[in-house]
């Protein structure tokens, strides 16, 4: 365990998580450290040489109490989540104990998914719940065998507090990368609200994490307004390690084993937005995603 996570030293011995997103940043570190916490580790990437190449790396810098096992697909359309599904299954076929989805993107100019979505949304959200459904079976499947809860960890971020619960997810009308970031992470972070009320009593867990702020590749990637933002503030904020220890403690801690429903920032129980919590709009939310993910699945 890291100085940031040694406070939350619960073990992952013997179960197996995924964890989307981990060729760098916040999710290379949850890799690293639920691996060194004794886990079976699916590294995930959106090609397969690049999961293998994290795999290795992570393999080689931990201290030899997991294993890494590399999964791949490409989060931007729902063809590539049913590939990770399948990946996963393949990977995994006694279950899983634990699911972080990571994996996110903002972009400076507007496009759209081959599945129709502006693609901010889909890879923030869509996706997200997307390979959560498909991964339903495993996660209760591992519960099972584990005789404890399967844990959910969905990232979202401060920004959400900005966000709009929008119901045109093709995003008409004039592209701003912030605004449609903060949507997604909010359209997000209320599925997530929802998951944790349909699904209680199924021996799963649903919660949200904000990593707070820390140096992130995520601007130098996206371009425009986040580019500036990310060279002005990286200097003056944590690592990466160091906005892991949300999902670390989600995953590890014995206290967390049955809380669900919860937004965590530095690790901490807090609230988010008044306007994500609200019963009604997360239910909207709710129900809009899955019957999206019916009619194009």
């Amino acid at each position: 365990m890291s100085k940031f996570d040694a406070q939350f030293a619960g073990r992952l011995d013997g179960q197996t998580v995924l964890v989307t997103g981990t060729k760098g940043g916040i999710g290379h570190e949850t890799a690293q450290s639920a691996g060194n916490s004794g886990a079976t580790v699916l590294v995930h990437a959106r090609h397969a040489d690049q999961a293998r190449g994290a795999a290795d790396l992570l393999a080689g810098n931990g201290n030899g109490n997991g294993r890494y096992l590399a999964v791949a697909g490409d989060l931007g359309s729902l063809a590539g989540v049913r590939e990770l599904v399948e990946a996963v299954r393949q990977a995994s076929p006694k279950g899983l104990n634990g699911l972080v989805n990571n994996a996110g993107a903002a972009f400076a100019t507007k496009a759209l998914s081959p599945d129709g979505y502006e693609r901010t949304i889909a890879i923030n959200h869509v996706a997200l719940a997307a390979l959560t459904e498909g991964l339903l079976d495993l996660l209760r499947k591992g519960a099972d065998d584990f005789a404890a809860p399967s844990r959910v960890v969905n990232m979202t971020a401060l920004i959400e507090s900005r966000g709009k619960p929008i119901t045109d997810w093709s995003y008409p009308g004039k592209y701003k990368q912030i605004q449609a970031y903060a949507d997604a992470k909010l359209l997000a972070l209320m599925y997530t609200y929802a998951q944790a009320r349909r699904h209680e009593g199924e021996g799963l867990t649903f919660n949200a994490v904000s990593p707070g702020a820390v140096k992130t590749s995520l601007g130098s990637k996206a371009g425009g307004p986040f580019k500036t933002i990310e060279a002005l503030t990286n200097p003056f904020v944590g690592p990466p390690e160091k906005g892991s220890r949300g999902c670390v403690r989600l995953l590890a801690d014995p206290e967390l084993a049955t809380a669900t429903g919860g937004y965590y920032s530095s690790a901490k129980l807090k609230k988010s937005s008044k306007k994500s919590r609200d019963h009604d709009a997360q239910d909207r939310v709710y129900k809009q995603t899955e019957r999206e993910l019916r009619t194009r699945n």
